[in-house]
């Protein structure tokens, strides 16, 4: 893992270098995808678990399809991911598989076969997820510790009207949106993109599966620790900080974070 000291232009790495993620977890309106197109599987239910370890309860009671590739697998090893999902709570009940040996893999352990497009697709029913819920919406954290206005739209983002103090925390399968400022001791976590129209001054974690392609927008850009994807960076300390007044998106730029102006 990446753990870097936030500088303005990129954030230059301390420790270790940046890992590739074998593993990647997406959000749609009728539940999960988890990509797993890297061999051997079982390296990937070690990281899968310890992904889902840390959030125990984030995925619980998704339904999730499995994109396995082309590359051929064990079938013990894809009864290890499917009892790992079981274990959080997640129901594998779909494959996308891109070969022949694959998908017999997939069907011998009781997966549906589903086409690409069909896996992706927002909807609020298909074949897998059975009729939709009374209550739509994407499924997120309302904050803890607070009684923030949090509400979820059928495109997977997260709404928050109003300041987010210390202690409180906003988590969503989704992009986050927060119109108001997140005080220092706040934590977003989000597993696509965060955007905060205000200051942004306490922990946001983008992309919190492994989506590399996830950015962190905010009017001012001011966070003590800032999470995309694998990579870490801290604030600088105190003296060191730089005050900026114009709006600044944080990503990924070859391996590690960048920040630019929005």
């Amino acid at each position: 893992m990446q753990r870097v000291i936030l500088v303005r232009g990129v954030f230059v790495p301390t420790a270790a270098p940046f890992e590739t993620v074998s593993v990647q977890i997406k959000g749609t309106k009728s539940g999960l995808l988890l990509h797993l197109y890297e061999r051997p599987l079982a390296d990937s239910v070690a990281e899968l678990r310890s992904r889902l370890s840390s959030t125990p309860d984030f995925y619980k009671g998704s339904r999730a399809v499995l994109m396995l590739g082309a590359l051929p697998a064990e079938a013990a090893e894809l009864a290890a991911v499917i009892a790992t999902l079981e274990q959080f709570g997640i129901v594998a009940d779909g494959a996308v598989c891109d070969s022949d040996a694959v998908a017999t893999l997939a069907k011998s352990a009781g997966l549906r076969l589903v086409a690409a497009s069909v896996a992706a697709a927002p909807r609020s029913r298909d074949d897998r997820t059975g009729p939709p819920a009374k209550s739509g919406g994407a499924k997120g954290h309302a904050p803890r510790n607070g009684n923030g206005a949090a509400t979820a739209d059928a495109a997977g983002i997260r709404y928050h009207k109003g300041t987010l103090r210390s202690g409180q925390s906003l988590s969503a399968v989704g992009t986050i949106v927060v119109v108001g400022d997140v005080n220092a001791g706040a934590e977003l976590i989000a597993t696509a993109d965060i955007v905060v129209w205000g200051s942004l001054r306490g922990v946001a974690h983008a992309g919190a599966h492994g989506d590399e392609s996830a950015a962190v927008y905010a009017l001012r850009l001011e966070p003590m620790q800032l999470r995309i994807a694998r990579c870490i960076a801290i604030a600088p300390p105190h003296e060191k900080r730089q005050k900026h007044a114009t709006p600044e998106v944080a990503r990924i730029r070859e391996g590690k974070i960048a920040i630019e102006r929005a």
